[in-house]
């Protein structure tokens, strides 16, 4: 079985399972207990799973991204803990306390993660390559707060007292994911083939935890939120992903060959690369269409915030048009010898 194929099985696999595991939750056969049972072990075992599975790439990788792996083992050995523990409250304890053992072990893996994504070799380069991605991470990170505080964190903010720990704590997720993605972007833009593949499935994984943590943070705030529904299902597609990342980012030989960086010159950036930055500001054009037809006026840091995404994504492509320019301007230069000649 090829390297490709493989591929696929696992991500049809994964998705198979996330799919099954969503329709469980939400049809609940057995009844709601067995639905918990089933959810919080779940979970458990696919956060086990990455942590396994980032190890081996750690011990069957080498260089600075053997330090990349361990700490990312490391980010998912915290969030096997919180998984436990989450399940230990749920499970034998009665009910999840507002702030428990569980939120410690979901946080402390935030700066893990963060740590992970910037020792990676990928973010390595020269100037105008390091400033092009990190506007690219800064413009996608932007919008997905953006979006994260026009559809959770404003209305949250507003009807709820962030004075109190379990305010501020609920409130940290959507952060520390906007930060674990500004990072992977980072990362995934100076990469090719298969570690190409590899980060782009530990993105999918990091916005299927975004995504999770925000509609969370809005139930929590809400008191609308229940273990052992449909949106738990989030999580376990996050820790599959970044289970996959890990299976993907060793070669099939098992070999500890370091992974190949892209050069990151404008003119051979695939036309994704190019316009990638635009999608954040799709998405933000479209959430303010929609307030404006509810008749909804954003308020004050969300209009800041879409202010500050556009300005990232000219300037990002004000200096892609340069250094295009300043290429083509050197390929049009005539060699040194005729000009010596």
């Amino acid at each position: 079985m090829g390297p490709h194929l493989d591929r696929r099985v696992g991500i049809g696999c994964a998705l198979l399972a996330c799919a099954a595991l969503t329709a469980w939750l939400a049809f609940q056969p057995g009844g709601a207990t067995l639905a918990t049972w089933v959810d919080d072990v779940a979970t458990a075992c696919a956060a086990l799973a990455a942590t396994l599975l980032c190890a081996r790439a750690a011990v069957l990788r080498r260089g600075r991204e053997r330090s990349f792996w361990w700490l990312l083992a490391a980010a998912t050995a915290a969030w096997t803990a919180a998984e436990t523990a989450w399940g230990v409250y749920d499970l034998a304890l009665g009910g999840v306390p507002t702030v428990s053992w569980a939120d410690a072990g979901y946080l402390a893996a935030i700066p893990l993660a963060a740590a992970a994504l910037l020792v990676h070799p990928a973010l390595r380069g020269n100037g105008a390559q390091r400033a092009r991605t990190l506007l690219d991470g800064l413009a996608i990170a932007t919008a997905l707060l953006f979006l994260s505080w026009t559809v959770v964190l404003g209305p949250l903010w507003r009807h709820s007292d962030f004075s109190r720990l379990d305010g501020a704590v609920t409130l940290a997720y959507p952060f520390g994911d906007a930060v674990l993605l500004f990072f992977v972007v980072l990362a995934i833009r100076r990469m090719t083939g298969a570690q190409r593949a590899s980060l782009a499935l530990l993105l999918g994984g990091l916005v299927a935890m975004a995504v999770g943590d925000s509609a969370y943070a809005y139930l929590t705030g809400v008191a609308d939120y229940a273990s052992g529904g449909p949106l738990d299902a989030t999580w376990v597609a996050a820790y599959l992903g970044i289970a996959l990342s890990a299976w993907l980012a060793v070669p099939a030989d098992g070999s500890a060959r370091p992974a190949p960086v892209a050069a990151g010159a404008p003119a051979d950036a695939p036309l994704a690369a190019l316009v990638a930055p635009f999608v954040p500001v799709l998405a933000a054009l479209v959430v303010l269409g929609a307030q404006a037809q509810l008749g909804h006026r954003p308020d004050r840091p969300g209009l800041v915030t879409a202010l500050v995404l556009v300005l990232l994504v000219l300037t990002r492509q004000a200096l892609l048009l340069h250094d295009l320019r300043r290429q083509r301007a050197l390929t049009r230069e005539p060699p040194l010898e005729r000009l010596t000649s």
